[in-house]
């Protein structure tokens, strides 16, 4: 009877009259490091801009549970054929310059993308976060004919879609890269879902 009465007491006071209570068993996710923490909350330590910061706030990238995803040097990723890695090439007054090497899943401009914006919050000062050669970012590699210029055929510079969600959501009209390789589930968090949204 009494729960009667609540959920008629919120029917009558409409939507503006619940109130959330904190529950005493309510369960923390723990997460892998700070770079994971800062995408839950969007708050993030400054640190000066110097090349050991760069190395360690790279490493906390690559080392987070979204880098684990991106890859090679991670076993789930490197199981299904992801070998990429990011490096730090130099630092030129307030730019960075990292090189992108191996096959992504995820586009190379997603992963220089996600990079810079973490060392950008990370160290404010930072005006650029470029890679040396251009090309780095390509997905694709077009193979010419030597004597006639011709384009042969193009290469795929990205890792294997191992199970063809990348191109069903591509079909999609979806952002593979919004989900990244793996569904959720996969990871031992929320539902399998093939649809990223």
């Amino acid at each position: 009877l009494a729960d009667r009465i609540t959920v008629i007491s919120f029917l009558l006071l409409g939507v503006d009259g619940f109130v959330v209570k904190p529950s005493s068993k309510v369960q923390t996710n723990l997460l892998a490091n700070v770079y994971d923490d800062w995408r839950a909350s969007g708050l993030a330590d400054n640190t000066h801009l110097c090349e050991e910061n760069i190395l360690e706030c790279l490493d906390e990238f690559v080392e987070s549970d979204y880098g684990q995803t991106m890859f090679g040097c991670h076993e789930t990723a490197a199981s299904i054929g992801i070998t990429g890695e990011i490096g730090f090439v130099e630092l030129a007054g307030p730019q960075v310059v990292l090189s992108l090497e191996g096959a992504f899943w995820h586009r190379r401009e997603t992963v220089l993308g996600k990079a810079a914006v973490w060392l950008n919050a990370r160290m404010p000062e930072i005006t650029d976060v470029t890679v040396e050669d251009i090309e780095e970012l390509q997905d694709f590699k077009e193979i010419s004919d030597e004597f006639s210029g011709e384009v042969i055929f193009t290469e795929d510079k990205r890792a294997p879609d191992f199970n063809g969600d990348r191109a069903t959501m591509e079909y999609q009209g979806l952002d593979p890269d919004e989900r990244g390789p793996f569904p959720p589930s996969v990871l031992g968090k929320g539902p399998l879902t093939i649809n990223p949204m």
